[in-house]
């Protein structure tokens, strides 16, 4: 995806998608014209003006949704056009005021301010799934909903709504106490099957003319005007489209969570959060869950990829929300969920949903719940301003008022791992060849709270004492200097000296300060497959360097009295800190670079950004004198080729592997410590393998 030169619009900035999809926008290189209320107000405005790109290439415009006109400022000039503002309010004192009519008009608004330019080539308008989760029948594991199924039931929705137009009121009580529909869409029984029928009845309140309508919605439940609101705007922009000739793609999420960009509360989140704060019971329903950044990269897969007058439906997760209470109390043990329904009665059964166009476009909804889940509570935790007795008790990793050591900061884990560091509360001490080098402590200087919490020293591997000062009164020492070098002239002088002697020197300065109450030090998985003599010319150098320094590690620790652990990732990948091309991701994308063939190897990989995790969550709650083995992902290189390939089509992989023999076959790695530890490698391979590329891209480290 790239947005090199071209100009778009995203309305409704500050909101939760919308913050998402300008950043990868700008991550993506486009110039974006961003409307928002106010755009002097800090809180809709602060967080997109500090996103990656901002200075050079976001504008910010004020717009009013209920302003016919307002957007011309913000869409002249323009490419495409991402209308995202709508209010999610699922309560109000007026609905048809402080829902309706915004979502109505502010889409009509928007289409108005485009056909006034010409530039505009594509419009992408963010619905929802709310106003088309129904096909007639009730959403049971066998039932696979169809987008195209929508037309119908649209269809009989609006000739229903006709004839109720047409009703004298008689008729139409007698019509509701007879028909389940409109028995819910006027009376809002609450029995199961009403429920069955809550998205038919959104449906009536959207699609049935002005005047029934109003009939309606006096009794209707406030949870179906957002979905009424989705219906309306769509129905009338896709009527507006075909009149105006504007090429238009709507976006259809479900309840979408992960972090938030925006420094308040979102809808969405809320209504899931609040499930932990002392609620006695949760409802009955099944719900389809989707990641936010999953939702934002298929808005601009769509808007650069998906086909003129389609609507594009996410699959994403589908869960009652019981179970993801219980993955919720997986992730924080000590958080309460409530343990019964509100109603006695069986719970809501899932069902599907085709991702059949998904696919035609190459969606992927590559991260798991899990993950959604658990970014969602630590990036709610990081906003101070958004903490509340709801996470107090929240088991959490925690560095507030703790001081520790990095070593060898400047590296790709160790960057990620001062990062989440920082992000906990944690003071670091930073140890790093030359402080004064901007290649190596830029970007560390950049990472949030490293002007209050980050401090730099200057340290050698080969010198003992080097390490006194960073480690002098640090609770905690993470080590990760050592070399990452797969070939060298002097294999002895260049690995294996730096990384045995370093981390003994290390070590000695621990031993120094009492204060130091746990060590722990990335090794690698290559320390478990080879021993520490090298047998022939061409040995494995960086493996026997982390056996030996491992070795020596453990010695010396045995006879210090260190408390010590070691972390084991494989080939570690995902989004560079750094500037510069690390070793592990630079031996994967060399084989796009014209290699003719593969090597025959089965690695296992992880993200960078789970390493760096585990390396915390090993210091909090790791057991010492353990050494915890990352599973995470293994494969095939040429698998991992071909899932490059699935992302990136028009670029080249080798076909043929470098030995004419039968290729490796995988193997699997005991994840037992890692469950007890609580450790997951929850950023799946594609992710990694997409964010890897993206951010060697906008380094100008790599290009396709």
């Amino acid at each position: 995806m790239s947005g090199q030169g071209k100009v778009v619009c995203v309305t409704g900035a500050s909101g939760y998608i919308a913050s998402w999809l300008v950043n990868l926008l700008l991550q993506h290189g486009y110039t974006v014209k961003a409307s928002v209320r106010d755009p002097y107000d800090p809180r809709k405005t602060e967080h997109l003006l500090a996103l990656d790109g901002a200075k050079e290439r976001l504008h910010l415009f004020k717009s009013n949704l209920m302003e016919e006109g307002s957007f011309d400022s913000a869409i002249s000039g323009c490419d495409g056009v991402f209308h995202t503002a709508s209010p999610v309010i699922h309560s109000a004192t007026d609905p048809q005021a402080e829902i309706i009519e915004p979502a109505v008009k502010g889409t009509l608004n928007v289409l108005r301010s485009c056909v006034k330019v010409s530039s505009v080539k594509k419009v992408i308008i963010t619905s929802s799934m709310s106003s088309v989760l129904v096909n007639g029948k009730p959403r049971t594991p066998d039932v696979l909903l169809d987008p195209i199924l929508f037309l119908l039931s649209a269809s009989l929705c609006w000739l229903l709504g006709s004839f109720l137009l047409l009703s004298p009121p008689p008729l139409l009580a007698f019509l509701a106490s007879h028909l389940a529909v409109l028995s819910f869409c006027i009376r809002l029984s609450h029995n199961s099957a009403s429920r069955a029928f809550s998205s038919t009845s959104a449906y009536v309140v959207a699609l049935t003319p002005d005047i029934a309508m109003s009939r309606l919605i006096r009794e209707s439940s406030p949870s179906m005007w957002y979905a009424a609101s989705k219906t309306r705007a769509e129905k009338v922009a896709w009527e507006f489209a075909k009149e105006n000739g504007i090429d238009l793609i709507t976006i259809h999420p479900g309840v979408t969570l992960g972090p938030l960009l925006q420094p308040t509360m979102n809808d969405s989140v809320n209504l899931i959060m609040n499930l932990t704060n002392g609620a006695e019971t949760f409802p009955n329903k099944v719900y389809l869950y989707h990641d936010v950044r999953d939702v934002a990269s298929a808005h601009i897969q769509a808007y650069e990829a998906g086909s003129v007058g389609r609507r594009y439906f996410l699959s994403g997760y589908i869960a009652h929300i019981s179970e993801l209470l219980k993955i919720l109390q997986q992730l924080y043990p000590t958080i309460t969920i409530p343990q019964r329904c509100e109603i006695d009665e069986p719970l809501m059964q899932t069902y599907q949903v085709s991702n059949l166009i998904e696919k035609s476009l190459g969606i992927l909804h590559s991260i798991p719940l899990e993950v959604s889940l658990r970014d969602t509570v630590e990036s709610l935790k990081e906003k101070v301003s958004l903490l509340s007795l709801r996470f107090e008790n929240i088991e959490r990793m925690s560095g507030e008022g703790k001081v520790v050591c990095v070593t060898g900061a400047s590296g790709y884990i160790a960057s990620w791992l001062i990062n989440l560091l920082l992000q906990h509360g944690y003071t670091v001490k930073a140890s790093v060849r030359d402080p004064y080098d901007p290649r190596k402590t830029e970007h560390l200087l950049a990472l949030d709270g490293a002007k209050e919490r980050l401090h730099l020293f200057k340290s050698n591997l080969m010198e003992e004492g080097s390490f006194d000062s960073a480690i002098s009164g640090c609770d905690g020492v993470f080590h990760t200097a050592s070399p990452v070098i797969h070939s060298a002239t002097d294999p002895q002088g260049e690995i294996i000296e730096p990384a045995v002697k370093g981390t003994l020197n290390v070590l000695r300065s621990c031993v120094k300060f009492s204060s130091v109450k746990k060590v722990i030090i990335t090794s690698s998985m290559s320390s478990v497959l080879v021993n520490d003599k090298p047998r022939t010319p061409d040995v494995m150098w960086y493996a026997a360097s982390k056996t030996r320094a491992e070795k020596v590690a453990w010695e010396f620790a045995k006879d210090n009295g260190i408390d010590l652990i070691t972390i084991h990732p494989g080939v570690t990948l995902g989004p560079l800190l750094q500037p510069t091309m690390n070793d592990s991701v630079n031996l994967i994308m060399n084989l796009t670079n014209g290699a003719e063939t593969f090597p025959n190897k089965v690695y296992s990989y992880h993200d960078v950004r789970d390493v760096a995790s585990a390396h915390i969550q090993a210091y909090e709650a790791g057991s010492v004198g353990r050494r915890y083995f990352l599973s995470g992902y293994i494969a095939h290189i040429s698998e991992l080729l071909k899932i490059l390939q699935q992302l990136y089509p028009t670029i080249t992989i080798p076909q043929r592997c470098e030995i004419d023999e039968p290729l490796m076959q995988t193997y699997q790695v005991s994840n037992l410590i890692e469950k007890s530890l609580g450790i997951l490698h929850s950023i799946p391979l594609e992710v990694s393998l997409r964010d890897t590329v993206e951010s060697l891209k906008e380094k100008g480290l790599y290009s396709i």
